[in-house]
């Protein structure tokens, strides 16, 4: 491909957080959105790892201090608001759309302490329908050599919807340090991603009922503006 060699795909994420308290009828449920989203970024850096061959300019030996500022108190508000509507929902089986902005989901990452692991390691915004992270993965995780005590400390923007069960993510840019990944790497990343991606969810669906129960009562989730809006539906009793 131009002279290039054929982009790798990358392999699915390697770390499963820990679950804790009520599971995915609870906070677990914005976890899995949440972590989903930093281990997005994560994956998109290993495979840049892979595409290059080489760890001295896009992987560190030390993390970036990522800082959240400290929501206010409306933002506090509005985020436990809406995660109490969307628990009511899934608890009652009714159908109800809720939205969280940047900062609020920003406060439910710095309130709850099933996620205090990815404090000061990621930070989420949204505008314009697009997703942007500013995040310092660890890659201690990884089966390859010399990941021990690296980092990929970078950004990645992407859009994102969940519908009929399947999701579809369109990577718009991402970089490491000061390294800009090319187009068409991530074009070609896309089409892996999201197949790996529904693969992996599928498969863990059928080994956990409470991921189950939790999905079946989601019909939607998109960007919207500068809201990720999550739609629920009545699940089968």
């Amino acid at each position: 491909m131009n002279g290039q060699p054929p982009p790798l795909s990358p392999p699915p994420p390697q770390y499963v957080p820990p679950r804790q308290g009520s599971g995915c009828c609870a906070k677990g449920c914005l976890t899995i959105l949440i972590v989903g989203f930093l281990l997005f970024a994560a994956v998109v850096g290993c495979g840049w790892y892979l595409y290059h061959e080489v760890t001295t300019n896009l992987i560190s030996s030390v993390p970036s201090d990522i800082k959240i500022e400290a929501p206010s108190e409306v933002e506090s508000r509005a985020a436990e608001d809406s995660y109490a509507r969307l628990k009511a929902a899934i608890a009652n089986n009714t159908e109800t759309t809720v939205a969280f902005t940047g900062p609020e989901l920003n406060a439910l990452l710095l309130s709850d302490t099933d996620l205090k692991f990815l404090r000061n390691r990621g930070r989420i915004a949204i505008a314009n329908s697009v997703v942007s992270i500013d995040m310092s993965a660890p890659l201690d995780a990884l089966p390859w050599p010399g990941m021990k005590g690296r980092w990929f400390n970078g950004t990645v923007r992407f859009t994102f919807t969940f519908t009929d069960g399947r999701f579809r993510v369109d990577l718009e840019s991402a970089s490491a340090g000061e390294h800009e990944f090319p187009g068409a790497f991530l074009s070609s990343f896309n089409s892996s991603f999201n197949r790996s991606l529904n693969e992996n969810f599928q498969e863990e669906l059928d080994r956990n009922r409470r991921d189950t129960e939790f999905w079946k009562h989601i019909k939607s989730m998109s960007l919207q503006a500068d809201k990720l809006v999550i739609t629920t539906k009545p699940g089968e009793r």
